[in-house]
């Protein structure tokens, strides 16, 4: 059964015609809506070092935090977005412009000197 995933499925077990039981998992719609709002100085400082190819541990590092906080930061930013994943807000970042590669590597050089 092929059906877009903005169609809402039933969870559970379904029974077809034929007596056939159908085991439907829990699906979640997956599309591209973002929504614009204003995210912290350090959900944009994550998300732009999420940009330059950072791991949640590397970034945890460099801003000396632990990478919960660095988790927490980039969920936040997905959920006020209404986006469902990571990969979705760093689609967002770089088709509007908000990434300057520049700066983020300057900001990685200089806090890598710090630690």
């Amino acid at each position: 059964m092929n059906l877009p995933l903005e169609t809402p499925m039933r969870l559970g077990r379904s029974t077809t015609a034929s007596g056939t039981i159908n085991i439907v998992p829990e699906l979640r719609s997956y599309r591209y809506d973002p929504k614009p709002c204003r995210l912290s100085a350090m959900q944009m400082l994550v998300l732009q070092l999420v940009c330059c190819g950072l791991a949640d541990k590397e970034i945890a590092f460099l801003l000396g935090v632990c990478s919960a906080t660095v988790k927490a930061h980039m969920s936040r930013a997905i959920r006020e977005m209404g986006l469902y994943r990571r990969h979705q807000l760093v689609r967002y970042v770089f088709e509007n412009g908000l990434f300057d590669p520049e700066a983020a590597q300057a900001e990685i050089l200089r806090r890598r000197k710090a630690a």
